[in-house]
């Protein structure tokens, strides 16, 4: 992690996983507020922008590959699911 693109894109990668994950380890999931839900989908979406910037392929492409599945299980999860 040589550059500021690339260190910023894996941070807010981390960031879209962890959330959720302390999210939903700590709290009842039916007592998870929508702010919550919201802003674990929003992380993601900020996750994307951001490994979009990555001037290394292999890493864009899978760091926002990373970010839009988590972006997409949430979407779920508050669309469905809530």
């Amino acid at each position: 992690m040589q550059n500021k693109q690339m260190r910023d894109a894996v941070i807010f990668t981390l960031l879209s996983i962890f959330y959720p994950v302390y999210l939903f380890l700590t709290k009842n999931p039916e007592s998870v507020s929508t702010t919550s839900l919201v802003l674990a989908t929003f992380l993601p979406i900020v996750g994307i922008i951001f490994s979009l910037n990555v001037t290394n392929v292999k890493y864009k492409w899978g760091l926002s590959f990373v970010n839009l599945l988590i972006f997409i299980l949430f979407l779920y999860y508050l669309i469905v699911l809530r």
